[in-house]
Order: C-alpha cells, then structure tokens, then sequence
C-alpha cells in the first residue's frame, strides 16, 4: 500500500479491523499512519455487525478527530449501523455527524443497512455504489446509479417522493461531495456528465426505468437511446 500510494493511488483503504486481521489498534495505526504520510483521504469496508462493528467505528471516530481529519473519511457499508437497538445505533450516527465521517451504503438486500434517511437528517452524509460489478463478488451490479438509487430506497422503506429523491440525492450530489468534486451538477460551469430521461419528477424517474435517451460524459454524448456509442479504451 505503502508502494501503491507513492506511485499515486488517491485512498487509502482499510477492512474489518477486529474480524480480519483480529488487531484493530495495528490495522488503524497502519492505515491512518499512511493517510498522514501522504496526505490522502480514507475509506474502512466495515462490514461488522453489532458490537463488535460499534466498537470498530468507535475506533475509526477516534482516530479521525485525534488527526483532525474531518471530511477525508468514508466507512463503507457500515452494517452495525442497521442494528435495532437505539442505544447502540443514535450514538454512533452523533459520533460520525460531529467528526464530519461519510457513509457509503449500496442498499444491501442480505445484510442490516444504514438508515440513510436519520444519518442524512442528522447532517452525516450517505453516498452509494454498486460493490461489485457484475463480478463473482457481486453479479448484479451493472454501475447504473439510477436503479441504485431505486435500491437504496427500497431497502430503506422509502415511499414519499422527497424520501425517494433522497436517495437519488445520495447516490448523485452524495458521491460527489465524498469524493470532494468541485465541478459537479447542472449549473453552468459544472462538468457536463448527465443522463437525460423522461419523467415528471425524480422520483418519478428513480422508479420508472424509463430508457435513457441520452448519457453526456464531460461534453461528450457517449450513448443515445442504450447504445453505446463510445469505444472501450
């Protein structure tokens, strides 16, 4: 990793402190240490349930305040956080809102999923992604943030549309803000990467699967009507 950064990779990552590598103080030492060395942000998978996932990123809040690194942490899927009991749960979500730590969730349909809507209404801010693109990790992600936006609120219970616009919200501006993109939306000046669908309202659009007549990547029209029109580098 050490290596991998020198050569310029832009994050730093981390997994499972206490369930992989059974050392949560080495494993954060390692991955804060090389945060610090380079100047880079940090992303933990914690995939850790209950208890044992709280006192994981109770570790990880710690260490993020200690180093002052407010806004350069994203703990990925963050299964603890879907735990029932309020106790254990309301004191995290305060934690993470108050070291300013994001939360990346894909909506997952087998596993306890963070509650998107109390994390973005206490002001922690909630990105999505696919995981695993048509992989044997995960087959079924096609990297369309627009059915993920329509998982995230399925798994969620979402069903008034600025329930269902949030999770358009985290799965658009959300990502952005994470990954610090200055350019990003539909304001002049903005990069242009946009898709054009039909739909009255966003909600609308998350839900009706309606075909994308048009996907713009930095200017440039690269599909038109599910066609591909770019070549693969």
């Amino acid at each position: 990793m050490d290596r991998a950064l020198a050569m310029g990779a832009e994050v730093v990552g981390g997994l499972d402190p206490c369930a992989i590598d059974r050392d949560p103080k080495g494993h954060l030492d390692q991955v804060f240490a090389l945060a610090q060395k380079y100047g880079r942000p940090v992303d933990i998978h914690l995939h850790e349930q209950g208890e044992m996932g709280a006192f994981s990123m109770e570790l990880i809040v710690e260490r993020t305040a200690a180093l002052g690194m407010q806004n350069k942490v994203t703990i990925s899927h963050a299964f603890c956080l879907g735990a029932s009991d309020r106790d254990l749960v309301d004191p995290l979500i305060d934690a993470l809102a108050k070291t300013k730590i994001a939360v990346m969730t894909t909506g997952p349909a087998s596993r306890p999923a963070p509650p998107v809507k109390r994390l973005v209404e206490r002001g922690v801010v909630v990105c999505s992604g696919s995981d695993g693109i048509r992989d044997t990790w995960g087959p079924y992600g096609n990297a369309d943030m627009l059915e993920r936006a329509m998982l995230v609120g399925l798994r969620n219970n979402f069903r008034h549309d600025a329930d269902v616009e949030m999770a358009l919200d985290v799965c658009t501006h959300g990502g952005a803000k994470v990954m610090g993109l200055k350019d990003y939306g539909l304001t002049p000046g903005c990069a242009a990467d946009l898709v054009l669908v039909d739909g009255e309202s966003l909600a609308e659009v998350v839900v009706s699967h309606a075909p994308r007549r048009l996907v713009v990547k930095r200017g440039r029209v690269v599909a038109r009507d599910g066609a591909v029109l770019a070549d693969a580098p």
